[in-house]
């Protein structure tokens, strides 16, 4: 019985995925969606980032709010814009999530062992040839 290391495809989880190239031989991948929903991970590497997040899914919130109440007094039609607007901005929040632990990780090695031990950094196929010339198995 052979290992075989475990990778996630791009199409499976891609959005949700932000890719950090440490060096031309391998590429680390955060997982933003759990950090956003876990805050509290994110709040140990700097409250400030946390703080951010919060405060950009409350507009998106109040932007929610604001076109289902814009439906009723301006015309029906002006809450699609705006819940589509709030959907994007909630997208974006997530996807931020993830760049601010990636800058984190690359800045500090304590915040990187962090994301490491706790299963949101993981290390994904090397992204280019390997730069050195010595023989490699195949992966199967």
């Amino acid at each position: 019985m052979s290992a075989r290391p475990q990778t996630i495809t791009q199409s499976e989880n891609d959005w949700s995925t932000v890719r950090i190239a440490a060096t031309p031989d391998q590429t680390w991948a955060v997982d933003a969606d759990y950090l956003h929903g876990r805050l509290d991970v994110l709040r140990k590497l700097g409250a400030h980032y946390a703080n951010r997040i919060w405060l950009l899914d409350l507009v998106s919130d109040i932007m929610l709010v604001a076109g289902v109440v814009s439906a009723f007094f301006v015309a029906w039609w002006s809450c699609i814009p705006i819940i589509g607007l709030a959907c994007l901005q909630r997208i974006s929040n997530r996807r931020m999530a993830g760049e601010l632990a990636g800058k984190a990780a690359q800045e500090s090695t304590d915040a990187f062992l962090y994301l490491y031990n706790s299963g949101v950094l993981w290390l994904e196929q090397p992204t280019n040839p390997t730069s050195d010339r010595r023989p490699r198995f195949p992966l199967r």
